[in-house]
């Protein structure tokens, strides 16, 4: 028998359902698949219950036996159909029935693919694995749709500032990226005990007369489905600038979520010194599936990249958001820090975030930082790194002409 291990380990947290009333079908379904790398494998031997447990589980592919009693495959393909609506839930029909009739029929009731019995285990782990491709593939588009459904409805009020026609923006957008007619300023990240500096964040800065202000350029590029390609062009743009820092500082970069999804680390080029890159990820939008982004982060946290949660305080996510990321580094929001030195109700907030980030290995820095008493306040709980105005404004920093 050909091989089979960790086939499937790229998708080794899919969830299948193996219908079938003989229990041994189903064992032996359940343990060729797991020794192929999946570990949510859920059988199932009474097909009255297959509806039931698709609302429960949620599962991304199904693998159903056509010949049960009581009620067959073909009613099973018409609720799981019912189900799913018009979303993509793919069902891989297993039967030892080989008739054109009977594969037409299951194929027009919704069955994406047709096993016949007896078969082998690469041909089934084979199929099993492609249509959990497209399942993933599905899932991330849907991401990223409501990804951008929710960035615009957050820059609304930067969108509102933008006059041109969508044409006309895309065109302004595609123009800039090409001829790299922005700069990037970075922020130091300063050791308020001591002054030292031990870091900075990259912020692209955009031609204010073409469409206004960073944010206002984020919220037109996503209005034409175009902030991942502007977000790539800052971010190439900023990594051209680690050589040029102070030796032993790192660089903070600003990725969203879709757009790591969406850029392998192989597309930034193998001489990126990533053990000096601080991965930024923004906490306004929510994460739909960890799992999928924490595989996607990886390769780069593997090459030494650390992560960051922004603005920790705001947005959708809080605690569950860095659970389940276990970044290296969160960001206190200015709205955390503005005034706390004034204020017990934030200074509680970031104590608590501190205390936490303290007891798990998290390193913790301010955001906002604007007076003295802000710095002192973050010093006393426990707060020891932090950017702002009070300890450097952003400069725009070029990358040396080659002699």
């Amino acid at each position: 028998m050909t091989h089979v291990d960790a086939m499937l380990a790229q998708v080794s947290d899919a969830r299948v359902l193996v219908v079938d009333d003989n229990p041994a079908n189903t064992m032996l379904v359940r343990r060729i698949l797991e020794r192929a790398g999946l570990t949510d494998v859920i059988e199932v031997g009474d097909p009255t219950l297959v509806q039931t447990m698709v609302t429960d589980t949620d599962p991304d592919l199904i693998l159903l036996d056509l010949r049960m009693p009581v009620m067959d495959g073909f009613e099973v393909l018409e609720q799981v159909r019912r189900h799913a609506g018009a979303t993509y839930l793919p069902v891989i029909v297993v039967t030892a029935d080989d008739s054109h009739e009977s594969v037409e029929r299951a194929l027009a009731k919704g069955a994406q693919d047709f096993l016949r019995k007896p078969y082998n285990a690469p041909e089934l782990v084979l199929r099993v694995r492609n249509l959990l491709l497209n399942r993933a593939a599905y899932k991330e588009l849907r991401r990223s749709r409501a990804w951008l459904r929710s960035r615009l409805e957050l820059f609304e009020p930067d969108l509102a500032q933008v006059t041109a026609q969508p044409d006309e923006i895309a065109r302004l957008i595609r123009q800039t990226i090409a001829d790299g007619s922005f700069d990037i300023a970075v922020q130091p990240v300063v050791d308020m005990r001591s002054g030292a500096v031990v870091g900075g964040e990259a912020l692209a800065r955009f031609p204010a007369d073409v469409l206004g202000d960073t944010s206002t350029w984020f919220a037109a590029a996503l209005h034409v489905d175009l902030v991942v390609e502007l977000e790539l062009a800052a971010v190439h743009k900023a990594l051209g600038l680690v050589p040029t820092r102070p030796p032993e500082t790192s660089l903070a970069i600003n990725f969203s979520p879709v757009t790591i999804l969406a850029s392998p680390i192989g597309a930034f080029g193998n001489d990126v010194r990533w053990d000096r890159i601080v991965l930024e990820l923004t906490e306004h939008v929510p994460v739909e599936d960890y799992g999928t982004l924490n595989r996607a982060l990886a390769p780069f946290r593997d090459a030494g990249a650390k992560l960051a949660v922004d603005d920790t305080g705001a947005g959708f996510a809080s605690l569950r958001h860095i659970l389940d990321l276990g970044p290296d580094i969160i960001k206190l929001d200015i709205g955390i820090t503005r005034g706390i030195d004034a204020d017990p109700s934030r200074a509680a907030v970031a104590e608590m975030l501190v205390s936490f980030a303290s007891k798990v290995g998290i390193t913790v820095i301010a955001e906002g930082v604007e007076t003295e008493a802000e710095r002192r306040a973050l010093i006393e709980i426990g707060s020891f790194y932090g950017q702002g105005y009070l300890l450097g404004r952003p400069e725009v920093s070029t990358r040396p002409e080659p002699l």
